[in-house]
């Protein structure tokens, strides 16, 4: 069993954000409530294999640096705009967005059309490194970026190299977040840590994360405001689903909204309402689903109850 060592202060940071977006949304159609996070994994590539992320393992996650299609993307963004969206946008999930190198198109066609929309990028940092990457930087904020998240791995060295890009492009706090992942397994990595669904198997002296034996006798609220958007059209339950195992849809078949809403989204929510997570991926997975999303699960709730 892994002792609680360390959570993100970016938790507080997302909850604040959901909890006024949900404040002023509306109520989709026939009353369903919507979701205020979009999370977007843009491609199917790592330049890193860190040993406590899923992608440590090549054989179970080849890189695939194919994109999402811009004809679903572009019909998912009529989605959005169709709701009015104005909540969070994240290119992040299982891959590092700056590995597609027109990540700057995807921006500027979601900010073109959902001016109050909140984009962020997760990102180990790495390819801001390279030549271009300064340029690159600038030109995703010049199309409508709002923050940067960078995940440190390699050592406290790095604060300097990328403290000097914040500062050359006059970045502010907000703008650029400096995330230090490089510490020890006593400060779980600088990580809210977890087994991702059951996606990890690592031991070390202060705690072990592999699949659960038996499932976690609680809620979750991951699939109350959020979903996941994989590369491949996908739209995954949870963010935490590395393994892919339960889709809820594909945009090649259906909208967003379409699939928010759908018979298996909504019976996967009653489930978790009344802490039934026998099913995979819940059923393995050690995740502390409650630190997010508490005011969306219980406006799900109020509208199962009618």
């Amino acid at each position: 069993m892994k002792k609680k060592l360390f959570t993100d202060i970016n938790i507080s940071r997302i909850d604040n954000f959901l909890n006024k977006h949900l404040e002023k949304a509306k109520n989709l159609s026939g009353g369903v409530p919507p979701f205020s996070s979009v999370e977007i994994s843009i491609n199917g590539a790592c330049n890193r294999r860190c040993h406590f992320c899923p992608r440590v393992v090549k054989e179970d996650y080849p890189n695939i640096l194919d994109s999402l299609n811009m004809q679903l993307f572009d019909d998912l963004i009529n989605d959005l705009v169709s709701i009015n969206f104005d909540g969070r946008i994240a290119f992040s999930g299982f891959c590092e967005p700056l590995l597609s190198k027109n990540l700057d198109e995807y921006i500027l066609k979601l900010k073109s059309k959902l001016k109050k929309l909140t984009i962020e990028v997760v990102s180990n940092g790495d390819p801001l490194l390279a030549k271009n990457g300064k340029i690159r930087l600038k030109k995703l904020f010049d199309c409508g970026l709002d923050t940067i998240k960078i995940s440190m791995y390699d050592g406290p060295h790095q604060i300097k190299i990328f403290e000097d890009i914040k500062e050359e492009l006059k970045l502010s706090d907000e703008q650029y977040i400096i995330r230090k992942r490089y510490l020890g397994p006593d400060q779980s990595y600088g990580i809210t840590i977890s087994n991702r669904a059951g996606s990890v198997n690592l031991k070390n002296e202060k705690f072990e994360l592999k699949p659960l034996s038996e499932p976690l006798r609680q809620p979750c609220y991951y699939p109350f405001y959020k979903v996941l958007i994989d590369h491949n059209g996908d739209v995954l339950m949870c963010s935490n689903d590395w393994k892919k195992e339960k889709p809820m849809g594909n945009l090649s078949k259906s909208s967003l909204l379409e699939i928010w809403s759908n018979k298996k989204f909504v019976e996967l929510r009653k489930k978790l309402m009344k802490s039934d997570r026998n099913d995979k991926p819940c059923s393995v997975c050690d995740v502390n689903g409650l630190l997010n999303g508490k005011q969306a699960f219980d406006r799900w709730k109020k509208y199962l109850q009618k």
